[in-house]
């Protein structure tokens, strides 16, 4: 079968609209299936799934769907049928949206010419420089499969340059064992060589800055995911940038989440900083797994003298894949787009919310909306796990946290949204009230 073939709209607004109806009707959601194979799947999966952040407990486990059978643009649809709109888009991953006409063309014409060959093939300079044009500040790059893989090889590059053996991480870098030296299985004497550092309030900035300052002598990098419950500034940035400088410190901006939403040039272009180096997935592949280190030829030709490599870098699908994202994100107004709807949503779910009493409100960047109902993760897991299963029930699926927009979302499926929403918090403020 031809894949474009696969591309006929299997998915439609109106299935999620019935969907949500005859939910309704029932009066709780229909997942039979679901938890049938969840409970094979625990007998055989460890862990249960291959992402800590997909296991049902993360939603609103036994109101909320457990396994998607296909997707179509911004809509999926459950095993036992259920059609939603989804906003969690593949851990952020699917920034094309499902099946998009663009990619199949890709894979059709690349998939006949074989996966991954036994020399490098011409696809991966033109994946090189196709990221080159649309990063600002880099001239040479690499190819990985994970995020994670990419944070490791950008630190390892940043200790070797440095001659430093320190790390600051900021937000979430990965499941390797030098982000996180504080779980079980990681040897306890990593915590000499790396330290996390909050930036979840303004207050934690000078801190951040304050670290850096006093440990330049030792630490090699700070590696920076930006917190998605605020904004940063470029002030903050600027600051930041003009430390490292002074103290020898590589600056490196994990944008495995941020790349290519908050701008067509990532977070660099957006805060106006100019980062040492730079990593990317997610987004880079639009769903295929490709990631990316990328900075100046100063830096990351050096590269080349360490011991970091992989087998899969140069997978002929997924490098077909960015080619095509990239091109897309860099020769159209998607991201504008994807920008404008986002701060649609946030608009009028933060009105509807007041309105209502409720504390939620939609925080962050406008194509990374992040829904909070308290400050503390204690206070609003409680009032979030119930919602995405009320707003499950209404046919849209959320994470308890961050969320993503796509390309495929349109003004239509927003205001379908918020709409829901209104019902869902009116139904949980019914719920809490005595009979």
């Amino acid at each position: 079968m031809q894949l474009e073939k696969l591309n006929q709209p299997s998915i439609t607004f109106d299935d999620v609209k019935n969907s949500a109806l005859n939910t309704q009707k029932r009066g709780q959601l229909c997942i039979d299936q679901s938890l049938a194979l969840e409970a094979k799947a625990r007998q055989s999966i460890a862990g249960f799934t291959q992402s800590m952040m997909k296991k049902p407990e993360q939603f609103c486990h036994g109101q909320f769907p457990i396994y998607l059978s296909e997707g179509q643009g911004s809509l999926v649809r459950d095993i036992d049928g259920n059609a939603y709109i989804d906003y969690i888009c593949g851990l952020g991953a699917n920034s094309l949206g499902h099946n998009h006409p663009a990619l199949l063309e890709a894979f059709n014409q690349h998939l006949p010419e074989g996966l991954l060959h036994s020399l490098p093939t011409p696809l991966e300079v033109e994946a090189t420089e196709t990221l080159l044009s649309i990063v600002p500040n880099a001239n040479m790059a690499r190819f990985f499969k994970t995020g994670a893989d990419a944070n490791s090889a950008a630190v390892r590059l940043a200790r070797y340059i440095t001659k430093k053996d320190k790390i600051f991480t900021v937000g979430y870098n990965g499941w390797h064992d030098q982000y996180m030296y504080d779980t079980p299985g990681v040897p306890e004497a990593l915590s000499e060589y790396s330290e996390r550092l909050p930036l979840f309030t303004p207050d934690n900035e000078q801190l951040v800055l304050n670290k850096i300052d006093s440990d330049a002598d030792k630490t090699a990098a700070i590696i920076l995911s930006v917190p998605y419950n605020r904004e940063l500034t470029k002030g903050f940035f600027s600051e930041l940038r003009k430390l490292c400088d002074q103290k020898q410190v590589l600056l490196i901006l994990d944008e495995v989440v941020t790349g290519f939403r908050l701008a067509k040039g990532g977070a660099q272009e957006y805060f106006d900083v100019r980062a040492d180096l730079v990593t990317y997935s997610k987004s880079l592949a639009a769903g295929m797994p490709l990631s990316a280190v990328a900075g100046d030829k100063s830096l990351l030709s050096r590269i080349d003298d360490l011991q970091v490599s992989t087998t899969f870098g140069g997978e002929r699908l997924s490098l077909a894949a960015a080619i095509t994202a990239l091109n897309t994100f860099k020769n159209t107004n998607v991201i504008a787009q994807q920008n404008a709807l986002g701060a649609k949503l946030k608009q009028g779910i933060n009105e509807i919310a007041e309105s209502v009493g409720s504390p939620l409100r939609i925080r962050g960047y406008d194509a990374i909306p992040m829904f909070n109902f308290a400050p503390t993760p204690e206070q609003h897991i409680p009032l979030a796990k119930p919602f995405v299963g009320e707003m499950a029930k209404r046919g849209v699926l959320l994470r308890r946290d961050v969320n993503f927009i796509n390309v495929a979302h349109t003004s239509e499926q927003i205001e379908f949204t918020v709409s829901q929403v209104a019902n869902a918090l009116a139904a949980m403020k019914n719920s809490l009230e005595p009979a």
